[in-house]
């Protein structure tokens, strides 16, 4: 994949983020298991029976996806952030978000795409992951990466690392292998959309389209606003850019959620 301009946060805790981790992926464990009126019911219950100065601490530092919101063709809303990581920079809470959009939305998948600076050296080439996004039903997080890499990255090391939900992209193969050679991050549950689309439809060339031709091909929606900025790309602003990778994160999460069906 290419670079693109766009961001998020970061934070590394060691041994206190692992076990935060742990409680954290049992929670949702249990919450996922729940029916929707129930969860309802527990979250209602939770915050009517929490102190008032509680909730307001929990939605003052609750991780904040403020940027742009986009309106997608069937009416769902995205809501952004994008961060530029420096070494105090606290992306734990951004993460946390996703994981919990996931389970609440049934299916614990979060769409990912990597973005790479390649430099020739002598005979070979050098590969430096310099951005991710990640995307969610309701949520796209872009994270510019520092360079070199810092210890905060530490937590989006351990998310990649977790076996609790399904990382879905698009021609993710070799970025994988890329992925582990050049920093070490292994993604232990991943999926190769295509190659799902390919079995499920019967049609073998499936498995080698992009992202905007595969989700056309199972969706059928509308692309002409990400044609529209793809066209100009150039020229492009970086919120007509954020919403398009936004577009086309939502795109394979809807292509991944019929593909399920």
């Amino acid at each position: 994949m290419c670079a693109i301009d766009i961001l998020d946060t970061c934070h590394p805790i060691n041994g206190r983020m692992y076990s935060f981790t742990r409680a954290v992926m049992s929670y949702f464990v249990f919450f996922s298991s729940l029916p929707t009126e129930t969860k309802n019911q527990f979250l209602s219950l939770r915050l009517r029976h929490q102190p008032l100065s509680q909730r307001n601490l929990k939605d003052h530092n609750m991780a904040n996806f403020d940027g742009p919101g986009f309106a997608m063709v069937d009416g769902c809303w995205i809501q952004t952030k994008a961060i530029d990581i420096e070494s105090s920079t606290d992306i734990s809470p951004y993460l946390s978000r996703l994981l919990e959009d996931c389970v609440w939305n049934g299916n614990r998948a979060i769409v990912f795409d990597v973005y790479w600076d390649v430099k020739s050296c002598d005979a070979k080439s050098e590969w430096r992951l310099s951005s991710v996004k990640l995307s969610t039903k309701n949520l796209c997080l872009f994270l510019r990466l520092p360079n070199p890499f810092t210890d905060n990255l530490n937590d989006l090391y351990r998310f990649f690392a977790s076996k609790f939900v399904t990382f879905v992209g698009v021609q993710i193969q070799e970025d994988l292998v890329l992925l582990k050679e050049n920093h070490g991050i292994v993604i232990r549950s991943s999926l190769e959309i295509g190659k799902l689309a390919a079995k499920a439809r019967g049609t073998p060339i499936v498995e080698f389209l992009g992202t905007r031709e595969l989700a056309h091909k199972i969706l059928w929606y509308d692309m002409s606003r990400l044609d529209s900025i793809q066209s100009k790309w150039d020229e492009a602003g970086s919120n007509d850019r954020l919403e398009a990778a936004a577009i086309e994160g939502w795109l394979i999460y809807n292509v991944y959620d019929q593909l399920q069906q």
